[in-house]
């Protein structure tokens, strides 16, 4: 357990459980409306709390894949998917997608959930753990370049939020195993 930057509340960061289905879907909601750098946008975001838990469960149960959460008190504030490749060739790898509460941006949430996946990439001894950024997310860019991921390449026009593409850095770490 540690404590947020700028408050004494601690934070805790889990594997999430089935039961948390119902607090994870809402906050993925949240932050969906709250943020242009996600993937979804929140009018599309249409799971149920079933297919929630049937998302945890499903990511949990594969030896590449998991689902983490940021826990202040009773409230989840942050969550990240690591979702790994089912193919052979690609089981060695994992791919992570990774939300925070904007009210707790730049408090240290998502440098702590990063970490528990790059600390658990290893303990599972999975080789590449990557993900994208837009490339004007520049708080994003500082997080994820300080806990060790280098940009591999862009994304040209991968997405289209707010009627204009918008290009992506993909990144990633590389572990020794």
């Amino acid at each position: 357990m540690q404590t947020l930057k700028n408050t004494p509340t601690p934070l805790t960061i889990r594997k999430a459980q089935e039961p948390d289905a119902e607090l994870l879907l809402e906050l993925r909601k949240t932050i969906f409306t709250e943020s242009v750098f996600m993937l979804w946008e929140a009018s599309e975001f249409q799971s149920t709390v079933l297919e929630e838990q049937q998302r945890i469960s499903r990511l949990n149960s594969q030896s590449n894949s998991r689902c983490f959460v940021a826990q202040e008190g009773s409230e989840l504030i942050g969550f990240l998917n690591a979702m790994g490749g089912q193919v052979n060739r690609q089981k060695h790898a994992t791919t992570l997608a990774l939300g925070v509460r904007k009210s707790h941006w730049r408090k240290g949430v998502g440098s702590a959930l990063i970490s528990a996946a790059l600390a658990w990439s290893k303990e599972v001894h999975l080789r590449r753990i990557e993900l994208t950024v837009h490339t004007t997310n520049v708080n994003a860019l500082k997080l994820y370049e300080g806990v060790g991921f280098s940009v591999e390449g862009i994304r040209r026009s991968s997405l289209f939020v707010d009627d204009r593409y918008v290009d992506e850095f993909l990144m990633a770490v590389i572990n020794e195993i």
